[in-house]
């Protein structure tokens, strides 16, 4: 908060279970009532199960973590997006996972949904250019969040990415998946 006070900027924080409609467009209109626009959406909820095969996989657990991570962006970015068509223009960031480009052993709820959220990002980014929003998801990596045990890079070494597409640098950039690391020879 003191950074953003140092540059005079306004902040505030809701919390909503993005799992659920009602919720999330009471959180979109209680943004859009506070600041009269979106122009940054970062779909940034996400869960992941203890790795287990299939076989082992708990369905609640499965339908959770589909909730959270696949229908959560959907819902949220439903709730905004005609905001940012009203406006012309936005910078949607759906946080992806290496585990969404590749195949992982027992990971099959939340590499599912991280899939599914590339394919979201891909199909959403070409529905939503001529309106000018920008649709990109980015690979963190493996950063110190309550979801790694805060294990890994500390969260501000992986902010860049995250600063450059929500700028007006990034105009033109859409459908990208970009990972927090060598994100700029992937931008070329």
């Amino acid at each position: 908060m003191k950074e953003l006070r140092a540059v005079s900027a306004e902040a505030e924080g809701w919390s909503c279970d993005v799992s659920l409609e009602e919720p999330v467009k009471e959180l979109v209109a209680s943004v859009q009532k506070k600041f009269g626009r979106v122009d940054i959406l970062v779909n940034n909820a996400g869960v992941m199960t203890r790795p287990v095969p299939m076989t082992e996989l708990d369905v609640k657990k499965w339908d959770y973590t589909i909730a959270v991570n696949l229908r959560g962006p959907f819902l949220v970015t439903q709730a905004v997006l005609p905001i940012m068509m009203k406006q012309k223009g936005g910078a949607i960031i759906n946080i992806s996972s290496t585990i969404g480009r590749g195949a992982y052993a027992n990971f099959l709820a939340y590499a599912t949904a991280k899939w599914g959220l590339e394919g979201f990002t891909q199909t959403l980014a070409a529905e939503t250019r001529s309106a000018g929003i920008r649709v990109n998801s980015v690979d963190p990596g493996y950063v110190a969040t309550k979801l790694t045990g805060y294990h890994g890079a500390k969260p501000e070494s992986v902010t860049d990415v995250f600063v450059y597409l929500a700028s007006d640098e990034a105009k033109g950039i859409t459908g990208k998946m970009l990972s927090s690391s060598g994100w700029k020879s992937q931008i070329r």
